[in-house]
């Protein structure tokens, strides 16, 4: 339907209207609607009974507030005077609690009994001051609400613009508030005022918008108010046959509910439309009907409209008398509504509300004005306190720049000494490192030489013997003696035997050596640890007996007592055993150096029958979950505890001047936590073994792979 009114041909004119009511089957409706009223009041009886009940029983003062407000919107209608008296109650209670929605909410009521009694300019005031709580507690729904009842107010007193701009305003707070009977109500004011400011486009426009909202709540049943701004547009465009068929269907459509206002102004549109085709009967009808419900619900001004009808058609129809005793009803009214009195007094309101509304205005825009200068002023004083950081900081950074360079030139000297004194250091090292290797090659070849030249020593001696024998053989073989020719040449055949087996010990000897000395390999390997620590302690024990052959207590030479305490359950364990075994040896030479010292320091022989020192050096092997310890003890003198823990620290050494680098201990330690284990030492001074006296003793601990 809402595009009907944009064909613009089938203008018709007022004769053709059809369909007039039996005068006689509307004074049937109107006694049905007089005890539909008279049940409807008794059942807001019971409804007041049990509020007033409540409002009695109840000790909660925001409950009260609510009960009154519910029972002055009851006796709006029946009582007004009631009423007002329970509104204002519920209002001053809402001041006293300090509840401004209550508060709102009583005033809204208030309001509307103003409008009922006819005094606008009350009712002004009350929702003026409704709207501002409501704005000042973010109550959106309800100002808009509000502000919908102050335009209705401005509508009745025909000021058009007002009215537009508080449901302009009220539009702006369905933005926030989407509820959509909000909606319709506001678009329905809209299209309207628009029709009054004879701005018919904008009017089609919010006609529209309204048809859509009202469709998507009440599906093709159309409510009544939106109905009747629809035939409004349809009596502007002169499409009256049409105007008149949706007046009717407004007036059926908003039957038996309590929206007398728009039931009133369906009827005056009827009758409006039938008196101009020159139904008078039917328009007088129709007219009375409204002025029965303006007259039942308190509506002056359906009242006034009703009377001013009636006036126009007892003109039209020459009915002096009537229409003269409707004029004096009318002028009643009109005095009772918009007298002088009570128009100055609107007036005033009006002008208040603008003057009000125009201070906000100036105070907002002086507080903006106020904020305006205040930013200004913070950003200008921002940007000189920034100014100031900038040149505070710009002179610490060319004074710290200064400095730096300063700074830097004194870390280029440094540097320069520093790199100098590392280049020195750097030969220094490589001539430890290379006396280091000299001295442990010449220990490993004394210790090679003095494993070989026993089994050498060996087959030299048998060599010469058998040399002997093969002479007796050939004398006696000439004799003819063959006894003694035969047990010499078994003699001969043991002997060669001896030389085989001791020529297979130097060649075991060589290989074991050449196995142990072999660089590059880079590879773990399976290693026995047990027999890798027994070679390694004889291999170091006859290195040092060949370096030292000093004479002390009636033996030639350096002389030590080894002892082992192997765990067999070990077997092979995955490590470089070239490294490790280095590790071992240098180890073991410390112990053999250090035993070897305390030797030196001895006497002889001891009074008292005290046994003399007896040079021990132990070696054990153990396995606990999943690590392998190697131990390495001797009876030596023992390392100071001041010294102690610079011992694993390069070039540091406790040996004289010529007599160590210093870096055994340091290439030790390197090799060790390269494997992912750990070394350690423990040392006391004083003598050594047995066992709870004092010695150093060295601690490897590998992971067991």
């Amino acid at each position: 339907m809402y595009s009907i009114w944009r064909d613009e041909k089938n203008r018709e004119p007022l004769t053709r209207l059809q369909n007039t009511p039996n005068p006689s089957s509307v004074m049937k409706k109107i006694v049905l609607s007089i005890i539909f009223v008279w049940h409807l009041l008794g059942s807001y009886a019971q409804e007041r009974d049990s509020l007033l009940h409540l409002l009695e029983s109840t000790t909660d003062d925001k409950v009260k507030v609510d009960l009154f407000g519910q029972l002055s919107r009851i006796y709006r209608q029946v009582k007004p005077d009631t009423a007002l008296v329970l509104a204002q109650e519920g209002l001053e209670l809402a001041k006293q609690i300090d509840f401004p929605l209550g508060q709102a909410r009583l005033l809204n009521n208030v309001g509307d009994i103003y409008v009922a009694a006819g005094n606008y300019t009350k009712a002004l005031e009350a929702q003026l001051e409704s709207v501002d709580i409501y704005k000042r507690i973010k109550a959106t729904r309800e100002a808009g609400k509000t502000l919908h009842a102050i335009a209705l107010l401005y509508e009745d007193q025909e000021d058009l613009k007002l009215t537009l701009s508080y449901f302009l305003e009220e539009n702006k707070t369905l933005v926030i508030n989407s509820d959509p009977i909000d909606q319709l109500w506001n678009l329905l004011g809209l299209s309207r005022i628009y029709i009054k400011l004879k701005m018919i486009d904008s009017s089609m426009y919010y006609s529209d918008k309204a048809m859509v909202t009202a469709k998507n709540i009440y599906s093709n049943k159309l409510p009544g108010d939106l109905l009747n701004t629809v035939a409004d547009l349809f009596v502007y465009r002169g499409r009256y046959h049409q105007a008149l068929t949706t007046y009717r269907q407004s007036a059926l459509q908003l039957a038996g509910s309590d929206d007398y206002r728009e039931i009133c102004i369906a009827y005056l549109g009827i009758a409006k439309l039938l008196k101009n085709a020159g139904k008078y009967d039917s328009s007088i009808v129709y007219a009375k009907k409204s002025l029965l419900l303006s007259q039942q619900n308190g509506l002056l001004l359906g009242q006034l409209s009703s009377y001013s009808l009636l006036v126009d058609i007892y003109k039209s129809r020459q009915n002096i008398d009537s229409a003269f005793f409707y004029q004096q009803l009318n002028n009643k009214i009109h005095d009772s509504l918009f007298g002088a009195k009570k128009i100055r007094e609107f007036q005033n309101t009006v002008f208040a509300n603008q003057m009000e509304q125009h201070r906000m205005r100036s105070a907002e825009a002086a507080y903006r004005s106020r904020v305006k200068i205040f930013v200004l002023a913070a950003g200008v004083l921002t940007f000189l306190v920034i100014t100031l950081l900038l040149i505070r900081i710009n002179r610490h950074k060319q004074k710290a720049n200064f400095l730096l360079n300063q700074q830097k030139a004194e870390i280029d000297q440094q540097k320069l000494k520093i790199e100098k004194a590392y280049r020195e250091l750097q030969s220094a090292q490589a001539h430890l490192v290379q006396s280091e290797k000299m001295a442990g090659l010449g220990q490993l070849t004394a210790g090679i030489a003095h494993e070989i030249q026993n089994p050498l020593n060996f087959v030299n001696n048998f060599a010469e013997v058998n040399n002997d024998l093969l002479d007796e053989l050939i004398k006696e073989t000439d004799k003819g003696n063959w006894e003694a020719a035969r047990a010499l040449v078994n003699d001969l055949k043991e002997n060669e035997l001896k030389i085989f087996a001791h020529g297979k010990r130097a060649d075991a000897i060589v290989k074991g050596m050449l196995q142990h000395s072999h660089a590059g390999s880079g590879v773990k390997e399976p290693t026995d640890i047990n027999a890798l620590c027994d070679e390694y302690l004889r291999l170091s024990y006859h290195s040092y007996r060949a370096k030292d052959k000093s004479q002390h207590g009636g033996q030639a030479g350096f002389y030590a007592s080894l002892q082992t305490d192997f765990d067999r359950s070990i077997g092979d364990n995955n490590i470089f055993p070239q490294e490790i075994g280095r590790v071992i040896l240098n180890l073991l030479n410390n112990a053999f150096y250090a035993v070897n010292e305390k030797r030196k320091q001895q006497p002889e022989i001891l009074a008292d029958g005290v046994a003399p020192y007896q040079p021990t050096v132990y070696v054990s092997t153990k396995k606990m979950g999943d690590n392998l310890f190697i131990t390495v003890k001797d009876n030596g003198n023992g390392i100071p505890p001041k010294i102690l823990n610079k011992i694993f620290q390069p070039f540091f050494t406790t040996k004289p001047a010529g007599q160590g680098t210093g870096l055994g201990l340091s290439l030790s330690y390197d090799i060790i936590k390269a494997h992912g284990g750990e070394i350690k030492v423990e040392s006391e001074e004083g003598e050594g073994l047995p066992s709870g006296q004092a010695g150093t003793t060295f601690i490897i601990q590998l992971p067991f792979v």
